[in-house]
């Protein structure tokens, strides 16, 4: 039997495990793929295809009427609602927000299957019917093994859309369009609560918990639904309830007694 290094084992394992992961972290990757790769990777995998020109096809989607119709809509409604100093304004803005949810809804056409059943596995570790405990700890890695990943695909187009929207109307506007979209749950309303509930958190502790809920403010821009908008809220809830255990002041008992202070 031919016997071979194990040094050299190991690089042609290590070879391989990076082909693997380049190849997850490519834009056309299957479901199992997915799985492997880390959000980061995906990202950037989607972001290197799209400057190449190679374009999903959810980048240029041919929408049904009823959908096309549904988009325009959603975006005049949503660029009326900043009351934009000038109609030409409101327009283009309208267009931006039209393109964004359009894209929104091609790309959910694409991955819904994969996503869904992601979200089914996040909420089953999640509930606790029948007498069973949550398991936040696997809602957490389901959340970053499985979720996230997804999501990652569609990070571009949303990179894409704030900076276009904040060189039209500046970064205050951009962040008014956002906390419209997202005002359920709602970012400072959120923030807030976290102040009430853990008041002697310091300031870098703070940053902790508020640049979580921005960046799932943010993320939030890859749902169609309100539901999921606020599924996207709670995944990072999750990490900062488990950030402020870690920081040592216990999320439970808090929010325990922050809730029946709110009842007097």
């Amino acid at each position: 039997m031919l016997k071979t290094n194990p040094a050299s084992r190991f690089r042609r394992k290590s070879a391989l495990a990076f082909s693997c992961v380049m190849t997850v972290a490519a834009f056309s990757f299957a479901a199992s793929q997915v799985k492997a790769a880390t959000p980061a990777s995906v990202a950037a995998g989607a972001q290197a295809q799209i400057d190449d020109k190679n374009y999903p096809a959810w980048w240029n989607p041919e929408l049904p009427e009823a959908m096309q119709n549904n988009v325009f809509n959603k975006g005049r409604q949503l660029a009326e609602k900043l009351e934009l100093a000038n109609a030409g304004q409101t327009e283009r803005v309208a267009n931006l927000v039209s393109q964004h949810y359009a894209r929104v809804w091609a790309w959910h056409q694409e991955v819904d299957p994969v996503l869904d059943a992601a979200w089914d596995e996040w909420d089953l570790a999640r509930s606790n019917t029948d007498g069973k405990e949550k398991d936040e700890l696997k809602a957490l890695a389901i959340m970053s093994e499985e979720i996230d990943p997804i999501y990652a695909q569609f990070t571009p187009q949303i990179r894409t859309f704030l900076r276009e929207l904040e060189a039209e109307v500046g970064h205050e506007k951009s962040i008014e369009l956002l906390d419209i979209i997202t005002r359920s749950p709602g970012v400072e309303r959120t923030y807030k609560a976290y102040l009430a509930m853990v008041p002697q958190m310091n300031d870098a502790e703070k940053a902790i918990i508020w640049n979580r809920l921005n960046q799932a403010r943010e993320d939030s821009l890859a749902a169609w639904s309100g539901k999921r908008i606020i599924k996207i809220f709670k995944k990072y809830k999750i990490r900062n309830e488990f950030s402020i255990d870690y920081f040592g002041y216990g999320y439970r008992k808090h929010y325990k007694a922050w809730v029946e202070s709110s009842k007097k």
